[in-house]
């Protein structure tokens, strides 16, 4: 018993404590925090839709008096919002996830 003790004391025995309690939280609630990720992706989404226009909006207008860079943030800006799921997904394929 003191052996375990002194084990769980080290931090080679804390590290595998803690990576033992994550594998079995992470199983057991994996569909609660799937579920409520793509809540909480779909809720974002939807805030960000009428901003992200009004922003375009804004940006082309900065193009038109001549500040192009700008236009070309808030370009790539949109881009990276909108397809932050389909980006995301691509890199994990890519990389075997």
């Amino acid at each position: 018993m003191r052996k375990l003790n002194k084990f769980v004391q080290s931090g080679v025995g804390q590290c595998l404590l803690v990576l033992v309690m994550l594998c079995a939280l992470t199983t057991t609630a994996w569909a609660d925090l799937e579920s409520g990720m793509e809540d909480l992706q779909s809720k974002i989404l939807s805030i960000s839709t009428p901003l992200a226009i009004i922003f375009l909006i804004i940006a082309a207008w900065q193009k038109a008096l001549g500040n192009s860079a700008f236009f070309f943030a808030a370009l790539i800006g949109t881009v990276i919002m909108f397809a932050a799921p389909q980006i995301v997904e691509f890199i994990s394929v890519s990389f075997g996830g």
